[in-house]
């Protein structure tokens, strides 16, 4: 039997964000017959798809995959001959999901993970894992799903890397006062706390140490069926976005602290790919629309520990960089028809920052409360917070914080940073600690508060301009029971509760989302 940890058993996930794109079809067969009445924040929220739940848990289990496998290979050192390992994984899931006007939908998915890892000579480990999964929707009404049968790639990572320092202490018996590493291979990035980039990449990445002092490279592109734009408007954001990135970040360890800064550069790799938008239209409603989005994200924060019982991360990022203009005019008194106009050039100056802290009881139920903090700025001159389409006014800055980074900020309504201030409490605790069959129970219950930071900016989440700053408010909550030693069930519950005034008749009732699934590991 494989050496699967309690926390990689909970319902591993598959693609970044899948599915998520089921509401465009939707939205673009409303769009075509009644474009006359159609206002220019309408058609750019046409091209915004709905939130999927099902596939906010995917992404939540792969971050918290990758947070497991950094720490457990950064912390296990490379075997002194050969170590081969291997193993997997089984599970069956059950979804029910409310899409945005509340009407249930289901999935079933079959998800089998095997892995295998060989280390040599303490200085070369390779390590590879297939995902071999299958949803399988019930779907009700006009909700179109994206993510229906056999998901791609199946070869989900694969990497080899190797241990400078230890090669050569293999070869002359003496002991570095410092550490180098490389890795490449097709691996999931996460670039500090996750602020900025948390995805499927091919990449390179290098680390290296002396003292107190560690340095941190990476240069790689984003893994296309496995990464979900921001820009939801161009064709192909959830299949093919090929995004690159070089990266820098220094560490100094002080004590329990640890201060970081980094620079971080994105080339769009699909600049220069030009559509005519919105689909679904007559032509003469439909406008030229290039997409051309370049980013660098500039950042410093620290991590560490207060006492014995008290962790804390914080992270700040500036984003610079330039993008395309909106191509159609801000003015709902326009015709659909005379909406379109040149796009330009503009910069982008926008900020995010991210604050945790956490407290371990250190009792016998191993209890633990977490705080966060996620916020960004946001746009008044953007219809659409991410997209080209619907997105920034020419002649003025771009201010609102776009990434393909991960923050936990729930299951049902998961909103970006962008434009938003989310702070959210969890409580987590095992009460059955030393009880035979319920030992590794563990329950835990998360609430999120959700409020933009200018009212009359877009969210992630389509949602009316004015008004109250406060969108509504989320509460979920998980339970994991190891049953036999090879054997994980899991429930998680999520409700979101929305401030009517800002959603349509059709989209202000309570959302939820239920999953139930087991994971057998072998």
């Amino acid at each position: 039997m494989s050496s699967v940890p309690y926390s990689s058993m909970t319902d591993r996930g598959s693609d970044r964000w899948k599915s998520v794109g089921g509401g465009v079809a939707l939205a673009t067969a409303a769009l075509t017959t009644v474009v006359h009445a159609q206002t220019p924040a309408n058609l750019a929220n046409a091209l915004r798809p709905a939130t999927d739940p099902a596939a906010q848990l995917q992404t939540l289990l792969n971050f918290q995959d990758a947070e497991y496998r950094r720490e457990f290979f950064a912390n296990t050192p490379i075997a002194e001959r050969i170590l081969m390992d291997y193993g997997g994984y089984f599970r069956y899931g059950f979804s029910e999901v409310d899409d945005s006007s509340s009407q249930a939908q289901y999935l079933n998915t079959y998800d089998a993970r095997l892995y295998g890892r060989v280390e040599i000579d303490s200085y070369a480990r390779f390590f590879g894992r297939l995902r071999i999964e299958y949803n399988d929707w019930n779907t009700i009404g006009d909700f179109s799903s994206s993510g229906e049968g056999w998901q791609v790639p199946i070869g989900e990572i694969y990497w080899a890397e190797i241990d400078l320092s230890n090669w050569m202490a293999a070869q002359d018996g003496a002991t570095r006062e410092w550490t180098a590493k490389a890795r490449i291979g097709r691996q999931y990035v996460m670039w500090a706390n996750g602020l900025t980039l948390a995805d499927y990449m091919y990449a390179a990445t290098a680390d290296a140490s002396f003292g107190a002092v560690a340095l941190s490279g990476l240069a790689g592109i984003t893994a296309g069926h496995d990464t979900i734009d921001w820009d939801t408007s161009r064709t192909g954001y959830d299949t093919n976005t090929d995004r690159f990135y070089l990266g820098g970040k220094v560490d100094c360890k002080l004590g329990a602290h640890v201060p970081f800064a980094y620079a971080l550069a994105q080339w769009d790799q699909n600049a220069g790919q030009t559509e005519m938008l919105p689909g679904g239209v007559p032509a003469d409603f439909q406008v030229e629309t290039k997409f051309n989005y370049e980013s660098q994200y500039w950042g410093t924060g620290i991590n560490g520990a207060l006492g014995g019982d008290f962790l804390y991360r914080i992270e700040f990022a500036v984003e610079t960089g330039t993008t395309l203009s909106d191509p159609i005019k801000h003015d709902s008194d326009l015709p659909p028809d005379e909406l379109g106009r040149p796009q330009k050039t503009v910069p982008i100056l926008a900020e995010a920052g991210l604050v945790g802290l956490s407290w371990l009881a250190r009792d016998s139920s191993d209890a633990r409360v977490d705080f966060q903090m996620l916020a960004g700025s946001g746009s008044v001159y953007r219809l659409d917070s991410g997209n080209t389409y619907g997105g920034i006014e020419p002649g003025k800055t771009d201010t609102a914080f776009n990434s393909l980074g991960y923050v936990n900020t729930g299951l049902v309504l998961a909103p970006e940073a962008s434009n938003m201030i989310i702070p959210s409490f969890t409580l987590s605790f095992n009460p059955f600690k030393g009880i035979d069959g319920l030992s590794e129970t563990r329950f835990s219950g998360t609430a999120f508060l959700y409020t933009r930071f200018d009212a009359d900016a877009p969210i992630s989440v389509p949602t009316n301009f004015g008004g109250s700053n406060l969108v509504g408010s989320e509460y979920d909550f998980n339970i994991d029971v190891r049953i036999f030693g090879d054997l994980n069930t899991s429930f998680r519950y999520g409700v979101f509760v929305p401030n009517t005034s800002l959603f349509t008749d059709t989209e202000s009732q309570p959302r939820q989302f239920i999953y139930v699934g087991a994971t057998y590991a072998f």
